[in-house]
């Protein structure tokens, strides 16, 4: 299974605006994970900069995107996707062999 990440952006006062959309943020998240396209998700912390979300596909996570209101309320100043070759771990997109040196 390919991934894919989406990377966002966030605004230097994500942490003090985010409670007003976070209960619609959650849900649409949770709707994503139920239906097994998106995988991972958080935001960093130390600073809260940055979130980062795993999804299945790239067009899955640009819809995701789309329809986040965190996205719609300026709480991500910009977001990008990226594909992840993940190589090691039991959900890698293109394991390695079993004996890493």
């Amino acid at each position: 299974m390919a991934h894919f990440l989406l990377i966002y952006d966030l605004a230097e006062d994500y942490m003090d605006r985010r409670e007003a959309f976070r209960a619609e943020h959650l849900a649409l998240a949770g709707a994503a994970a139920d239906a097994g396209e998106l995988l991972l998700g958080g935001a960093l912390t130390g600073p809260s900069d940055t979130a980062l979300l795993v999804f299945t596909t790239a067009e899955r996570a640009e819809a995701f995107a789309r329809s986040d209101p965190y996205v719609a309320e300026g709480l991500v100043r910009r977001f990008s996707i990226r594909e992840w070759q993940t190589v090691v771990g039991s959900a890698a997109s293109e394991p390695l062999g079993q004996g890493l040196a």
